[in-house]
């Protein structure tokens, strides 16, 4: 993790080094676990293709179905809705009562964009400024919504107005409380066209469920995905590299009683050793912490709580 690109390490682990900045001076998305996303997100999920994306666009529908809010699937040209519901049962989502009682909508149509008229951003917006006002006066907590962006591929749009519409809808789902996750398929689009539009998204999806994904940007370790056996020796490696000042864990979905004490191991105060680094953690990371012997006194830096979840 010292420095160089991303790279697999371990059973279902992923380390890197993370850089500040991106495309055009933008700041890389920060990666987060698919179960992370909450009411306000705006996450992109950069693949291969869209066979690995089931597993989480399932997750992201069960983390919805879970919270109330109402689910909008756009699953792309070509995938039907029956299809959609097949694949998404297959990994342990309600998807047939979901979609039969409204909880749960999967969407055809690619509001905002005709091949006639091309891209109309506004119409984009407002459709999805509707939907989420439907939701809410439907009973619903909220709106989430997951789309393949593979219409965005057309000939006929600007890829300078695309980037540009995304950008947009990181205050708008702020202030709606929508939760939107973009999928962007690596090979439809060129790499010049790609990068930018990632670099839109403030939140970037782990694209294997259950992995563990490290990334150092100068003194900050920022980890998200899944802390626990299958990724545990990851885990162990990253946050014991020296020279650490914060350990972010609020990316993570799971953290395990093993990882958690490893950190608490961390901080343990030893005669001559200066305080270790601050952990950025949820609330209920925080008590896991707590339970498995972390004090106020420990030699961690701090313990900075941010969020319940």
């Amino acid at each position: 993790m010292a420095g160089g690109a991303g790279r697999t390490e371990g059973a279902g682990g992923t380390a890197g080094a993370g850089r500040a900045g991106g495309a055009g001076g933008a700041r890389t998305p920060r990666a987060v676990a698919v179960e992370r996303l909450a009411p306000g997100d705006h996450a992109c999920l950069p693949s291969d293709g869209p066979e690995g994306r089931w597993a989480l666009r399932a997750a992201f529908a069960a983390a919805g179905l879970a919270r109330g809010e109402r689910v909008l699937l756009f699953p792309g040209a070509g995938t039907d809705p029956a299809h959609t519901l097949e694949r998404l049962a297959a990994h342990g989502l309600p998807a047939r009562q979901a979609a039969a009682d409204g909880r749960l909508a999967v969407i055809r149509d690619f509001p905002g964009y005709d091949p006639v008229r091309g891209f109309e951003p506004e119409v984009r917006t407002g459709y999805l400024v509707r939907a989420a006002e439907v939701a809410r006066a439907r009973g619903f907590t909220g709106l989430r919504a997951a789309g393949d962006m593979e219409w965005a591929t057309g000939p006929d749009v600007d890829a300078a107005a695309l980037a540009d519409y995304e950008r947009s809808l990181t205050p708008l789902f702020a202030e709606l409380g929508f939760t939107g996750l973009c999928e962007y398929d690596r090979r439809a689009f060129p790499a010049r066209v790609l990068d930018p539009l990632l670099h839109t998204h403030p939140l970037s999806v782990v694209p294997v469920p259950g992995a563990l994904h490290a990334v150092r940007d100068g003194d900050v370790l920022r980890l998200a995905g899944d802390a626990d056996l299958a990724t545990r020796t990851v885990f162990e490696l990253a946050v014991r590299e020296p020279g650490l000042a914060l350990i972010d864990l609020t990316g993570l979905a799971f953290l395990d009683a093993h990882c958690a004490r490893e950190l608490v191991r961390l901080g343990a105060p030893a005669a001559g050793v200066p305080a270790g680094p601050s952990l950025q953690c949820t609330g209920a990371q925080a008590r896991l912490l707590r339970m498995c012997g972390m004090h106020s006194d420990q030699g961690v830096g701090a313990l900075v709580v941010r969020g319940e979840g």
